[in-house]
């Protein structure tokens, strides 16, 4: 459970941080982050290529958090290859750790079209820093409700036409 919510700790920071958090949906898992969002801005520009970077870089962000419970990671190296600059829509940006070795983390970063093509990839060295990571911004709200009684039981026959619930 404690794994479960720092994963739901650092899906909160990140939407709460994001400016268009709207639109983007956050998985993250041990070891691993996806974002599905959309690409869009002037195409060909600098802004489109840093918006590649910054999914790439937050994705990434996320994968390497998910292994540090005390501490938020910092990229010692992060190296971007944009092969599609020009495409607009909708992306599904993955990361991966593929090597956590403390007080390393290396992780391996694409971003991906719908039909699975290949926009841009990335490769990041991450490091703990001496920043705590702060508290949830939306803590789950603990149900102090009443537990709703046992399910009743429901006597079952076999018939030689079938199965009968007696409810």
């Amino acid at each position: 459970m404690a794994v479960h919510q720092h994963f739901q700790r650092l899906k909160h920071i990140y939407t709460s941080n994001a400016s268009e958090s709207a639109d983007k949906h956050v998985v993250i898992a041990y070891g691993r982050a996806m974002l599905n969002t959309r690409l869009g801005g002037a195409k060909g520009t600098v802004g489109a290529q840093r918006s590649h970077h910054r999914l790439l870089r937050d994705v990434a962000f996320l994968a390497a958090a998910s292994l540090e419970k005390e501490h938020l990671v910092d990229a010692e190296q992060f190296v971007v290859d944009v092969h599609d600059p020009d495409y607009e829509g909708p992306v599904v940006a993955a990361a991966e750790v593929v090597l956590a070795e403390p007080p390393r983390i290396i992780v391996i970063a694409t971003l991906r079209d719908e039909e699975g093509t290949l926009i841009a990839d990335a490769f990041g060295l991450f490091r703990p820093s001496t920043v705590v990571l702060p508290p949830d911004p939306l803590p789950e709200q603990e149900d102090n409700a009443v537990p709703p009684p046992p399910a009743m039981f429901m006597p079952i026959h076999m018939t030689p036409v079938g199965l009968v619930c007696l409810n």
